[in-house]
């Protein structure tokens, strides 16, 4: 009984020993494989490619399962595409795929093709993307257990690419089949959701079909207000593309609610394109201008016109055309006079 007990006690001593030894084996045993996929993560991707190639040699020396080669390959890809090497991003990709198909897993294959339709997406070969997507899908009936979220996912590139590749006629429906998915996958009030509608928003802006420009971007900007926040980027992009079609299609003064608005928001925001600020400012002034409202229409444009000084360039210039128009409406036309001619050195600087 005694001898029982000591070695007990022994193997649990031992195992308090060993544990942290263990640990640390296995720790640097799999130490580019945690660096690369924490400097992806934090959006490090040139030390994450140079970790993941690593631990892909790795994992092929010590004969690691297929199902983990392929998700280094992934990840390997994504840290490609993001620093713009999509010649690379598509030979790992395309190594993935063989893998998958090897290993007779349609999920796994499914997924590697997601991955290259991104690439080829991103160097603007449609029709290919087009034609991997469409393989995804494929897969999907042979998969013991269906994503529906990849499903929607997968429709929404489809219709993208039809889009990019100026078929529009062929996207719009395969974008509202998206949208039915996407309703169906993650719930008709979720961001993702709404971040489809956005897109149909803005495809719809291009077209000038305002009335459907406008029911997509209402209910994007509601969802969108609730799961990201007022003062969200998403928002602020939902408000000013509105206000930008309400302006367009006749509607002022509803325009003008929505882009002051949108102002109020993008000023408040961290971090906020000044260009973009400055664009919503001149647009707002325009608008006063044309009724009357020439005090506040001067404010927004001298603070355009002083974030952009020291840039000069084609906003510039815009920016004190505006001023010069609001200068003539309040009878002051030497200065605006000169806010012109200041102008026009500036544009003709730009064409130097």
């Amino acid at each position: 009984m005694v001898s029982i007990l000591r070695l007990f006690r022994l193997g649990t001593r031992f195992a308090a020993w060993a544990t942290p030894h263990v640990r640390e084996w296995h720790r640097k045993r799999h130490l580019n494989r945690s660096e690369g996929e924490r400097h992806l993560q934090a959006g490090n991707h040139s030390e994450a490619e140079k970790h993941l190639t690593l631990a892909i040699a790795e994992a092929e020396q010590r004969r690691y399962s297929v199902a983990k080669r392929i998700q280094l390959q992934l990840a390997l890809a994504e840290a490609q595409r993001e620093q713009g090497k999509l010649m690379e991003a598509e030979r790992s990709l395309r190594t993935a795929i063989l893998d998958a198909v090897k290993e007779r897993d349609s999920a796994m294959q499914a997924v590697c093709l997601d991955g290259l339709a991104q690439v080829l997406l991103a160097r603007g070969d449609f029709r290919d993307a087009e034609s991997t997507i469409q393989q995804a899908m494929s897969l999907e009936p042979s998969m013991p257990r269906p994503d529906q979220q990849a499903t929607a996912r997968r429709a929404r590139q489809l219709a993208l690419a039809r889009h990019k590749d100026g078929r529009l006629t062929d996207a719009m429906p395969a974008f509202q089949k998206a949208l039915a998915l996407h309703e169906q996958a993650y719930g008709p009030e979720h961001v993702e959701t709404a971040n489809l509608l956005s897109e149909l928003g803005a495809i719809h802006h291009e077209q000038e079909n305002h009335t459907e420009t406008q029911r997509y971007l209402r209910r994007a900007l509601r969802i969108h207000q609730i799961s990201c926040g007022p003062d969200s980027h998403e928002t602020t992009e939902d408000l000013a593309h509105l206000a930008a079609s309400l302006e367009q299609s006749g509607d002022l003064d509803g325009a003008a609610e929505q882009y002051e608005r949108a102002l109020k928001l993008k000023e408040r925001q961290v971090g906020a394109d000044l260009d973009q600020v400055a664009d919503m400012r001149l647009s707002v002034a325009r608008m006063y201008i044309r009724w009357g409202r020439l005090g506040p229409a001067r404010e927004l444009l001298s603070q355009a016109i002083g974030s952009l000084e020291s840039r000069k360039g084609q906003r510039l210039a815009s920016a004190l055309e505006v001023m010069a128009q609001a200068e003539e409406a309040f009878g002051r036309p030497r200065d605006a006079e000169s806010l012109r001619e200041r102008a026009l050195r500036i544009a003709a600087s730009t064409l130097t």
